[in-house]
């Protein structure tokens, strides 16, 4: 279980890779790159380029190319020490967003009153925050570059005090466990993340454990004994977000700021991921359980809205966790969705019949002319009603094929519903022998009538029964009345019995139904000499 959770963390992370690399779009991609073309080579046009150019010198310990980033007027070591001081100070207790610094020249013009004054993070000292600003610059002729300002360096040395001494928790720890062998992070930090990612699966591996037998008994109980899968699979976000959790806790106790970002960005999206998978499953989970109510409860009418209404919200949470991806990216919803707005529009002209099945399927399901389980004839179609999706309509045959309907052609063909009749037509035509006297006819009339009267199933207001015709082979008595019953089956029980009473009736007056003759006529062909053999049968009744 150990290996399989690793390996599907490992594939998670492959898959979250594109997300966490705008997460700390240029820790990671410019830290041994270029700058990016510009106007200025140190890639200070930009806010974002300023505080990443800052950030990239200092890791190298490159500190004459990171003065370069600050408006001092001090040169040489006291720049240099400056700059150290800074990275100390941005390092331990700032908290800056990495992936929201402006990456446009004029800045983000957040501060109206002062556009060329921006504020890039806050460091909290033991004195109070610090806020940590950017001021653009123009040197003679040269384009205009952003640099730490003046006022954010004129207090970093006393801040610096409160950062000097390293970690608490690097103040009980040897020496050797303090290098720096990979990533410029400490030895103990590495073996931290190293113990406590195991920690976390075995945690989720003992969460599951706990979890899954009370979701399964829960899920039991309301459903009434029906069985439902969907609650062990609530586990694996679970586990997820835990370690999304974990992502937290390591960022709070990250030794960089580069670090820091890393770990809560990773943090952040891996919780909401974790979180949208997590309300995917519960919705799919939700909606089981209320099919299995409704159906337990034979509420066939409500069915079809209650799998509409899950799979809608299934994708209404999918598409709020997507959009929450792309704002911790760094995107700017307002245009993102500006242009779905427009591609929208071309989605719809392309998938014309796709919204038509959809809106066709909001119609059946809203105005209910069939619900699953209903027995219904569609065009040429009869059968049982088995799924009413977002797209088609499915109908079981008594073949017991599965034809598929679009709904929007569903919605404008003829729908003859059998389930839906309150009650069943009985109609029948008795044919009377012509040997049948009046005063028979008039006793099978009567005793029909009165059988139909006291049949609980019959509807005594439509009982009719008249003689109707005098036919070629027979007298013809036509029998009409409405039949109550639950469903064509126990339908089909009542006309038996009503059917053999019938008979009876017939018996019972000395008369008996009209049976056909059928007559062969043998004719000779006189013009043949081999006499062929004609037969022509007509059918007569009874002379």
């Amino acid at each position: 279980m150990f290996a399989r959770s690793l390996k599907r963390l490992l594939l998670l992370m492959a898959l979250l890779t594109p997300v966490l690399l705008a997460q700390v779009p240029s820790a990671l991609q410019q830290t041994a790159a270029p700058a990016a073309a510009s106007d200025d080579p140190l890639g200070r046009s930009t806010p974002r380029g300023t505080v990443l150019g800052f950030i990239r010198a200092a890791n190298r310990e490159n500190w004459e190319q990171a003065a370069n980033y600050l408006d001092t007027k001090q040169h040489g070591n006291l720049s240099q020490q400056l700059a150290q001081q800074l990275q100390i100070v941005l390092d331990r207790g700032t908290s800056i967003e990495l992936n929201k610094l402006s990456n446009r020249p004029e800045g983000s013009l957040a501060n109206v009153q002062n556009p060329n004054h921006e504020l890039v993070g806050v460091a909290n000292t033991s004195s109070g925050k610090l806020e940590i600003w950017l001021d653009r610059i123009q040197y003679g002729e040269n384009p205009p570059i952003w640099l730490f300002s003046k006022d954010t360096l004129r207090q970093v040395p006393e801040v610096y005090e409160d950062f000097d001494n390293a970690p608490e928790v690097e103040q009980h720890l040897p020496g050797w466990l303090k290098a720096k062998p990979l990533f410029s992070l400490p030895l103990w930090k590495l073996c931290f993340v190293l113990i406590s990612i195991p920690m976390v699966l075995l945690l989720g591996s003992l969460a599951a454990r706990l979890l899954k037998p009370c979701l399964i008994f829960l899920t039991g109980r309301i459903s009434g004994g029906a069985e439902i899968d969907g609650a062990p699979s609530l586990v694996a976000p679970l586990r997820l977000i835990l370690f999304g959790i974990w992502s937290l806790l390591n960022a709070s106790l990250s030794y960089t700021l580069l670090a820091r970002n890393f770990w809560h960005g990773l943090g952040r999206v891996v919780i909401v991921f974790g979180v949208t998978w997590l309300s995917v499953r519960a919705v799919g989970l939700v909606s089981d359980l209320a099919l299995a109510r409704l159906k337990r409860l034979q509420s066939s009418d409500r069915i079809a809205l209650a799998a509409l209404l899950g799979r809608l919200s299934q994708l209404g949470v999918l598409t709020i966790g997507i959009l929450t991806v792309l704002y911790l990216g760094g995107v700017n919803l307002g245009a993102a969705l500006a242009g779905l707005g427009i591609g929208g529009l071309a989605v719809a002209f392309a998938a014309q019949k796709t919204l038509e099945n959809l809106f066709g399927g909001v119609m059946i399901i809203s105005d209910r002319p069939v619900r699953i389980g209903d027995i219904c004839k569609i065009g040429d179609v009869t059968g049982a009603v088995v799924d009413i999706g977002l797209r088609s309509t499915r109908i079981r045959t008594q073949d017991r094929t599965i034809v598929t309907i679009p709904n929007g052609q569903l919605a404008t063909m003829n729908l003859e519903n059998y389930t839906l009749r309150d009650k069943f037509w009985f109609h029948p035509t008795i044919a009377l022998s012509y040997q049948t006297t009046a005063e028979q006819m008039q006793a099978v009339l009567g005793k029909i009538r009165e059988m139909l009267d006291k049949h609980p199933n019959v509807e005594p207001e439509t009982v009719r029964v008249r003689f109707v015709s005098i036919g070629n082979a027979s007298q013809d008595v036509e029998v009409f009345a409405y039949v109550f019953a639950a469903n064509y089956g126990e339908f089909l029980g009542i006309q038996e019995n009503l059917l053999l009473q019938i008979l009876e009736i017939v018996e019972s007056a000395g008369t008996s139904l009209a049976l056909p003759i059928r007559v062969t006529q043998v004719v000779y062909d006189s013009d043949s000499e081999a006499r062929r053999l004609k037969q022509k049968t007509m059918a007569v009744g009874e002379p």
